[in-house]
């Protein structure tokens, strides 16, 4: 038998008015914050789904935010790219002007002194550093200046890394670049590689150059060139001048060689190098290379036109994979052409320089393609964001028509709470005893 007290009504009686309270305000933060779940107790599994989709539209904003660094970090270098080859544009330009048959000594070194500014712009450039300090062209060593010295004494102090930032679950974005693809890699010489020689280009190898000199007095064309175990990391990049030398034309002359640096310096590699008689070409090796020199014997009328006569001058270019040291053997030919034109030279450098713009085009259109696919990555970012946005709204947002309608009721239920335990804590048996 349940005993009735004042007591247990009054309790009874404010326990229910608490309730009907706390559901009116319940529903009220639900439309003033337009959220149905409020606490992870209103809805346990829409609760865990909305943090988990939450959790997924986070890593979607930092991507987005990945991709924002990772386009500035691209765009620089787009802009860097684009200032370099701008820089070669001008320079191949220029070494057309330079192989003008017309210009005297003086108007070769204007020439000469625009191109070593240049070559500085260039080295400039592949120095560029960031917003942050950092070298774009060093690969991982960021802190480290990528590019010292002189023209023809360059030194690269950066490594063969590429810094990336993380775009998506499983794409790392490139935001720098070693300076070796840019300039050390501007062509691919294979020194192994044979080729046909021809009268155009009297080579076995694309990498050898070989140049009669403009002045010769005898009919020898340029000379036969080849490798000879040549070693990539020494042999190439080099400049040469073999000369002629016969004072008795009842004789047989000798060879000489000498190579040439960025400033015209001149270091003997061979001296006195007698071909075989008898009508047999020589062959003279030396530095990795093999050059095949022609017989030239006595004439037998002082008036007939010989292969060589003395003095006679030929010159040899051996490219290199970099760009700053086939610069630097342009401007090697440009200081020092007393003994032959700067034409061999000027054909020497537009090739190269073809190729080294040929590789800046690559890597440029490398990093266009970079950019657009964090466009696609950024755009399918946005997708993904407005659909988790749609999941997370449609289990947490509330329904405002049935919330405003739980709220009219709840209201109601509240005032009946109230005004029913007004009545009733008003009962007193001694109000009906006189």
């Amino acid at each position: 038998m349940l005993r009735t007290s004042t007591e247990m009504i009054f309790y009874n009686g404010v326990n229910s008015t608490n309730i009907r309270l706390l559901d009116l305000l319940n529903t009220s933060n639900q439309l003033s914050t337009g959220k149905r779940i409020l606490t992870p107790a209103d809805d346990p599994i829409a609760s865990a789904r909305v943090l988990e989709t939450s959790q997924s539209k986070a890593v979607v904003k930092q991507f987005a935010s990945n991709i924002g660094y990772a386009n500035d970090g691209m765009g620089l270098l787009e802009t860097k790219l684009k200032g370099i080859e701008d820089i070669v544009q001008y320079v191949r330009r220029q070494t057309v002007y330079a192989g003008d048959g017309g210009h005297t000594p003086k108007d070769i070194s204007y020439i000469e002194q625009d191109l070593r500014q240049q070559f500085e712009a260039i080295l400039s450039l592949a120095n560029t550093q960031d917003a942050h300090g950092d070298y774009i062209f060093s690969g991982y060593r960021a802190n480290d200046k990528p590019y010292d010295g002189t023209l023809g004494k360059i030194t690269y102090h950066g490594d063969q890394g590429e810094r990336t930032i993380q775009v998506s679950n499983t794409r790392f974005m490139p935001i720098s670049m070693p300076g070796t693809s840019i300039f050390d890699r501007s062509r691919n010489i294979d020194v192994n590689a044979i080729r046909t020689p021809t009268e155009d280009k009297p080579t076995t190898n694309d990498a050898l150059y070989s140049y009669r000199g403009a002045d010769n007095q005898g009919d020898a064309t340029a000379l036969t060139v080849s490798f000879n175990n040549a070693d990539p990391n020494t042999d190439l990049g080099k400049r040469y001048i073999l000369t002629y030398t016969q004072p008795d034309p009842n004789t047989y002359g000798t060879w000489g060689v000498e190579e040439l640096d960025s400033d015209g310096n001149r270091q003997t590699v061979a001296t006195n190098y007698t071909p075989p008689a008898g009508g047999v070409p020589g062959t003279l090796e030396f530095n990795g290379i093999s050059v095949e020199v022609p017989d030239d014997p006595p004439p037998i009328d002082p008036t007939d036109k010989t292969p060589l006569v003395d003095g006679d001058k030929f010159e040899v270019y051996v490219a290199s994979n970099s760009m700053f040291d086939n610069y630097a053997l342009f401007m090697s030919s440009l200081t020092e052409h007393s003994e032959v034109s700067v034409a061999g030279g000027v054909s020497f450098a537009l090739e190269n320089f073809d190729y080294a713009l040929e590789n800046i085009l690559t890597l440029h259109t490398q990093i266009g393609s970079q950019m657009n696919e964090t466009q696609r990555l950024d755009d399918l970012g946005a997708d993904l964001k407005l659909q988790y946005e749609k999941v997370i709204s449609r289990l947490e947002d509330v329904d405002y028509t049935e919330a405003i309608s739980n709220l009219m009721k709840e209201r109601t239920y509240l005032q009946a709470a109230q005004l029913t335990f007004t009545k009733i804590s008003n009962l007193n048996l001694f109000n009906y005893l006189s």
